[in-house]
This record gives structure tokens, sequence and C-alpha cells, in this order.
């Protein structure tokens, strides 16, 4: 596809943005599942903007051309980007009709048909090396973004949801890029709160301090819940360390003795 598509070809490959094509929802907007007519599936990501957000053309291109030269096997590929502004009649509660600018903003990225990896925390096949591979993933993907970019990137929703994986279950980092893209702007708006629940560090909460550490912090609570699972996370605050990683080796020993190999690999469980 090309780099700068059209709102109506959204439309079409999205069915008109239906609600059972949604894949998911962040901070900056709905992620749609769009299939072209050469059959190639892609995430259409329409991204939502109070009007006092202000972004110019140029300004999204050049940071759109920035996230799309970022090349890095755990990070999402970009391909294309809508900017259009259509009239649009508004109703004021006068009665009166006006015609206002509305401005629609899509980012296209690389469809990735295994999902988020959060639908597959309780999937009780995810074995511990596959476990050990999206951490792996996750961490060399972030290390990317973070130092290996003239310009560093902080993703700041870092969460599961957030982590693709693709058919052999290689995770791949989405998302990223969209707080530098309204960074500035969105600095000037009291109402945005970076992050999500549960995935944002103390020092955000407390006085709104951003850093890598951010991005660290919620990488952090991924691994935990990786490795401990849905089920068992909520107890994880209520366990010191040593404890939490007791429960952890008791918990994938007993898997791995629970298989037919079990037996060849108990020593290794042990150690």
């Amino acid at each position: 596809m090309k780099e700068d598509v059209s709102f109506q070809f959204l439309q079409e490959i999205t069915d008109g943005f239906a609600e059972e094509r949604i894949l998911g929802e962040g901070a900056f907007g709905v992620v749609y599942k769009g299939v072209t007519k050469s059959s190639n599936d892609v995430a259409v990501k329409k991204l939502k903007l109070s009007r006092d957000v202000n972004l110019d053309l140029k300004q999204f291109q050049n940071e759109f051309c920035n996230l799309k030269n970022l090349k890095h096997q755990n990070v999402v590929q970009i391909l294309g980007y809508c900017y259009e502004t259509e009239k649009e009649l508004f109703i004021l509660p006068d009665g009166s009709k006006r015609f206002v600018d509305e401005l629609h903003i899509a980012l296209c990225f690389e469809y990735l048909h295994k999902g988020s990896l959060g639908k597959h925390l309780s999937d009780y096949e995810l074995a511990w090396h596959t476990r050990f591979k999206i951490i792996k993933g996750i961490c060399e993907g972030l290390k990317y973004i973070h130092d290996e970019l003239e310009e560093p990137i902080y993703h700041l929703d870092l969460k599961p949801d957030n982590i693709l994986l693709d058919k052999d279950m290689v995770p791949k980092i989405a998302d990223f890029g969209l707080s530098r893209i309204f960074g500035k702007e969105l600095a000037c708006t009291t109402q945005h709160l970076y992050g999500t629940d549960g995935y944002r560090p103390p020092e955000y909460i407390d006085k709104s301090e951003i850093s890598r550490k951010f991005d660290i912090f919620s990488l952090g609570v991924i691994i935990i819940k990786i490795v401990s699972g849905p089920k068992d996370y909520p107890k994880c605050p209520d366990k010191s360390s040593d404890e939490f990683i007791d429960q952890v080796r008791r918990y994938w020993r007993n898997r791995l003795e629970a298989t037919c190999t079990g037996i060849c690999l108990k020593h290794i469980a042990t150690k």
C-alpha cells in the first residue's frame, strides 16, 4: 500500500470502521482490522484528538517518516498514514447550523495474526521457553527504541495489549511513537494522562515525571504477568520477592514434571 492513503480508502477496508473490526483501543485511538483488495490485512489505528490539540500536516509527516524508518524484528512496522480535513455540519444548541473542519488522522501498521500478548497470558499451552522468548523480544525491542535511535522514543503505555505476536510467537511492540507525535500538544492539556492503571510508575503518579524509567516499570509488570499468569498476578503485591520467586519456580517445576519429558528435565527445574 502507498504511504499516503485516503480516509475513504480506510473506510472501505474496515467496513466503515465497523465495531466487529475492532482489534483494540488505547489512549490515542481505536485499532481496526483492514482487508485490502489484494487480501493483505493491515491494522488501522484511527486516532482521536481533542479539538484543542493542533497538529499540522508537515509535523505529522516528519514524525511518520521517522517512525516508518524504524527497523527491528521486535517493533511493529508502520506502513502508511491518513491526514485529511473535511467539512462536517454541526447543529448548535440554538438550532443554528455551522460547518466545521473535521480532522481525520490514522496510522496503518502490519497486521499480526496471533493478536496481543494479553490474549495469550492465560493460555496453558504457552510453555516456558515461549514465554522466555517473548520476554527477551520485548526487552530487545524496548532497548532499540530507547538506546539505538538518534532520538529515543518513550512508549509511555507499554502493556500486554500493546505487545503483538506474529505466527511464530515473536513479540513486536506496538503503539510506540504516538507519545512523540502528540507529546508537545498533549503536554498542554491537563486532562491527558499517560499510561494505563497498574503500569504507571510511582514517580509519574506522584510527580508526573516522564523518562525511560516509565517504560522500565511497565516492562517489570509485564514480566511478572508473563511468568506468574493473570490468575496469580493479583496475589503478587502481597508477597515478598523471595516468596514470589519460590511461587514461580514451584509452578514451572510442577509444569515440567507433568510433561512427558519431565523426568529428564527434573534436574533442570531444581537448579
